[in-house]
């Protein structure tokens, strides 16, 4: 199972689970064609798509999607469960602290173990058990805001901050935690060397800041 990164923030968010006969698609920030291009137009093994909330950067292709056929799961439109048919990929939505209602995502696999997924909120108050995988919004730092701005108190209002992600990590850290991953990254209030160098002080497993192109090994 491999985790990749089509792009991670304000501009689009979009990442694939993906193994050989299986594929999940987070967040639908990105056309269509451009998941059909990484999955050499193997379609078929798509499951479904995760989408967290309704804002442009992780929705804003989900039509695309539904129209050719493929589940769209979307919890901040109906609190059902749903289950992916004829897959091994297991998705439980949890509640996160956003401007519009917003869900991350518990996913469980055979082949990866389970993954977190938690973008676009202040902070996360839930503890997980048996997460081998962290996929995190990191969007800015405290020591890179400097004079808050009107037209940024959003960044504060909506997204978590790396000192908040390292509290999070902290209390869910384990040896069973293989890789971090760090996601929508501010591209004015974040430093994604810096992040990093941060989240090693805390776990003691790899850790990655996404990026397009970005490939984490998830067996």
């Amino acid at each position: 199972m491999k985790l990749r990164v089509l792009g991670s923030g304000s501009s689009g968010n979009c990442y694939v689970l993906e193994n050989e006969t299986e594929a999940l698609i987070i967040e639908a920030g990105f056309p269509f064609m451009e998941v059909k291009k990484i999955l050499n137009f193997n379609v078929r093994k798509i499951a479904g798509v995760a989408v967290s909330h309704s804002h442009g950067d992780h929705a804003k292709y989900i039509s695309e999607y539904e129209k050719a056929g493929i589940p769209v799961f979307k919890p901040y439109e109906r609190a059902e469960p749903m289950v992916f048919p004829n897959c091994q990929f297991l998705i439980q939505a949890f509640e996160l602290v956003h401007d519009v209602p917003c869900y991350g995502f518990f996913i469980k696999h055979p082949e990866m173990g389970n993954l977190v997924y938690a973008s676009d909120t202040e902070y996360i108050k839930w503890r997980f058990q048996n997460v081998n995988h962290i996929l995190v919004e990191a969007n800015y730092s405290d020591d890179y805001m400097g004079q808050i701005e009107p037209s940024y108190d959003h960044v504060l209002r909506g997204h978590m901050s790396i000192e908040t992600v390292g509290d999070f990590l902290q209390v869910n850290n384990s040896p069973a935690l293989k890789n971090v991953v760090l996601c929508h990254l501010s591209a004015r209030n974040a430093d994604a060397g810096d992040f990093v160098r941060r989240v090693k002080e805390i776990v003691d497993c790899p850790v990655y800041a996404a990026e397009r192109g970005l490939e984490v090994d998830l067996k």
